[in-house]
């Protein structure tokens, strides 16, 4: 059902009439990046209809309430930036933000089977022994490596060159698989990590660039909302006035330069005419409606992989931990041979996530580097998360209070070679009046997507007074 503050309407084609000369841009997903492109369209006065194939918005941000545990099916949490600041206060959340515990900038790593924590600012590799003196001393040598710019290097090549091999096991693989669901020897740094990238190029070194940068970063603490991460995509949508739930788009043609869009509601089936065209859809999603109008693009769209991926959120009483949680969670490199690939600790980062008495663990098992293992039946998926927090967190309880688990079939776009070709294509289509606003796209954090629709909607504000004045 369309959300209830959506006006009624007898089909698409009578949505934004306004006088003939304004032209009207069809965005196509209601996910993250769909919301904010039609919300910042909405705001420079734009007509837009934002069409969303199901009954709920937000994409992969999904909160899940069930008993008295609040869960995270896709982001835990969000780094702030300049553009969500002001997104929250123009959508008037201040009061919804839950910030992250003092903790959180803690994350740790698993190696030789105990936790370690990883340094989180230059200075502290000096300290630290998740990595050897040897290692450390080569990383402190990284200030004397010259530059290199090659588009095409992968997230391992970059750090072994900068970093030297010692951190690739324990601090690069870890952390690509837990963020990304990826593999460093496939993933491009330029893709990935493009700050990193530049402060080699601007700097001359990584690490002198994250001194400078590192005063800023400790002041930055990821934050939640009280009722979960959904908070955010259904408090941009209720301020939408075009926004058209369950509304599948089956086929978009073109006609002299315009976008006809065929879509179908439980009520109608309708076409409309569009100016311009946004895709805010999974690569595969958006290769379907492509295929007969840009083929090429239809198949660059097909070559991106979305590895699957599976949460497990698994519920304890504080008192049978012996390893209580403390930060933000734990990552588990491939050389340590673990069932799963991250941990978060939810109930140590926000409050209401379960009982007072109760410790939440957010478990993630697959990715790119064991998609067998998201695979598993679902059954033995609990059983073995279980058994694995067992041992490494000491707990003495036979099963969990509560477990719940979620199979994302198609997470995380992989940001490797196969990728450059939709990307590169998705710069020349916007000549046709053809644009992207997806996480495949932009970047796959909540903010990469929100400055990616903010810097696209006035793209799109550009290219209309042009095509209006011309």
């Amino acid at each position: 059902m369309s959300r209830a503050k959506q006006p009624a309407r007898t089909g698409i084609g009578s949505i934004n009439r306004q006088e003939e000369w304004q032209m009207r841009v069809a965005v196509i997903g209601a996910g993250i990046s769909g919301l904010a492109l039609a919300y910042y369209l909405q705001k420079l006065g734009i007509p837009y209809d934002l069409f969303e194939a199901g009954s709920r918005v937000g994409g992969n941000i999904r909160s899940v309430r069930t008993d008295d545990y609040l869960l995270e099916l896709g982001p835990n949490a969000i780094s702030p930036s300049a553009e969500i600041s002001e997104l929250l206060r123009e959508l008037k959340l201040e009061d919804e933000v839950l910030p992250a515990t003092v903790g959180s900038h803690q994350q740790f790593v698993l190696r030789d089977g105990a936790y370690r924590q990883l340094p989180y600012s230059p200075l502290c590799l000096l300290s630290n022994t998740c990595f050897s003196w040897k290692t450390r001393y080569r990383i402190l040598q990284e200030r004397y490596i010259p530059p290199e710019n090659n588009r095409y290097e992968t997230v391992s090549a970059f750090f072994e060159r900068r970093f030297g091999a010692g951190v690739l096991d324990y601090a690069v693989n870890p952390l690509v698989s837990g963020l990304y669901a990826g593999n460093p020897d496939k993933l491009l740094v330029q893709k990935v990590f493009p700050q990193l990238k530049e402060m080699e190029l601007e700097h001359g070194s990584v690490l002198k660039g994250l001194f400078q940068h590192q005063q800023l970063s400790e002041q930055l603490s990821p934050f939640s909302f009280v009722e979960g991460m959904q908070t955010l995509p259904e408090a941009i949508a209720d301020k939408l006035i075009s926004l058209h739930t369950e509304h599948r788009v089956a086929m978009i043609t073109r006609h002299e330069g315009k976008y006809i869009v065929s879509c179908s509601s439980p009520t109608d089936t309708d076409t409309a005419e569009y100016d311009l065209l946004v895709l805010s859809l999974p690569a595969p999603n958006a290769a379907e409606l492509l295929h007969y109008t840009f083929p090429g693009m239809a198949a660059a769209l097909q070559n991106i992989h979305y590895p699957p991926l599976a949460v497990v959120h698994s519920v304890y009483n504080s008192r049978d931990i012996g390893l209580p949680p403390d930060g933000f969670g734990a990552m588990h490199p491939v050389a340590e041979d673990t069932f799963s690939v991250r941990s978060i600790w939810n109930s140590s980062l926000f409050s209401g996530r379960c009982r007072p008495h109760e410790v939440l663990f957010t478990t993630f098992v697959g990715g790119a580097q064991a998609e067998h293992l998201a695979l598993t039946e679902r059954d033995t998926l609990l059983q073995q998360v279980h058994q694995e927090l067992k041992e490494l967190h000491g707990i003495t309880a036979g099963n969990p209070i509560f477990q719940y688990a979620h199979l994302w079939h198609h997470s995380i776009p992989q940001f490797d070679l196969h990728i450059e070709d939709a990307h590169e294509m998705a710069q020349t289509l916007e000549e046709e009046g053809l644009f992207i606003a997806a996480n495949w796209y932009s970047g796959v954090s909540v903010p990469d997507c929100i400055r990616g629709a903010k810097e696209l909607s006035c793209k799109i504000n550009s290219t209309l007074r042009h095509a209006h004045n011309s």
